[in-house]
């Protein structure tokens, strides 16, 4: 720490998410990195089939590769950091590092809601107008947005990280959590919070709450086409095409309004704190599972691969 008058320049973040689980450490440990392992190389390999299959080149599956490339970083980006505090018993970060950390969390969560976003427009285009799908959405325009949507993060990183690497703190900094989230952070701080504070509302409005009514919009339009199909079969058929869609865009905005919308009671701490596990733990685990359980074109594109590499290396 250095000292500057009556202010004090906090240079470490003190994180006591873990402090009272230290006889579980060793079995916490190796949970998560089971679980972090498993989701890399789940998410890399489907990443990779996206890339080398031909038959894989359309727009839901460049969409669903970038997601999947979201939770990679995003987990990338706490668990790691996590996993050292687990070991030490007390998790200490620099100020630096905090700041980075909240930041890329921030910037990649943007990311992957713009993309489930497109992807309820690529399903909404898939259902109720499939003779112009292809005129309306293609891989050129999917390739564009995307890029649009990594820019987006990018500046939001950015930004972010200039307001709080610039916060000044005037108490050692404290965390009952398991990183750096932005909201705990930033109360701390003892400098003025409004212009960072109306930032993320607005990026909160635009980012998230409108993409979100846009994606609820697109549903009831897509639930609306499938009630007026005529036979069972024929509704079957179309609501699977959205089905794993639909069951990430839940899991992902119930997490997120559980964690951040819903008021918080202290009371509760511990359960918001195993949400919060659960949600950068599990559900990027398990995103890849949804979407390629009963995914045809993935298996196909896996096994191709599969017999590849036996006809070079067997």
């Amino acid at each position: 720490m250095t000292h500057q008058k009556n202010q004090t320049l906090i240079v470490e973040v003190l994180i006591v998410g873990f402090e009272n689980l230290t006889e579980y450490r060793i079995p916490l440990f190796l949970l998560l990195l089971i679980i972090y392992t498993f989701t890399c190389i789940e998410n890399l390999l489907i990443i990779f089939l996206v890339c080398i299959s031909r038959r894989l080149h359309c727009p839901m599956y460049i969409l669903i590769s970038n997601l999947l490339f979201c939770e990679f970083v995003y987990t990338t980006d706490l668990v790691p950091v996590i996993l050292h505090d687990i070991v030490s018993g007390r998790g200490l970060i620099s100020q630096l590092g905090c700041s980075v950390q909240l930041s890329v969390s921030g910037g990649v969560t943007i990311v992957e809601t713009l993309l489930l976003t497109l992807m309820s427009y690529d399903r909404y285009l898939a259902i109720c107008k499939p003779l112009r799908y292809s005129a309306l959405i293609h891989n050129r325009l999917c390739l564009y947005l995307v890029t649009i949507f990594w820019l987006i993060s990018f500046m939001f990183i950015m930004v972010t990280f200039y307001f709080v690497i610039n916060l000044k703190f005037c108490s050692p900094l404290t965390i009952d959590h398991f990183y750096c989230d932005f909201t705990p952070f930033v109360s701390l701080a003892c400098s003025d919070i409004s212009v960072i504070v109306l930032f993320a509302l607005v990026v909160s409005i635009t980012l998230t709450i409108l993409p979100f009514l846009f994606i609820v919009l697109s549903y009831v339009f897509i639930m609306f086409t499938i009630l007026r199909i005529q036979t069972s079969a024929g509704r079957r058929k179309a609501f699977s095409t959205c089905s794993s869609h639909l069951l990430v865009v839940t899991i992902y905005f119930a997490a997120l309004f559980c964690l951040y919308v819903m008021p918080r009671n202290d009371q509760y701490l511990n359960v918001y704190k195993g949400l919060s596990f659960t949600y950068f733990s599990v559900t990027p685990m398990i995103n890849p599972i949804i979407y390629t359980l009963r995914n045809q074109d993935i298996h196909k594109a896996l096994q191709v691969a599969v017999s590849k590499i036996k006809m070079v290396y067997c």
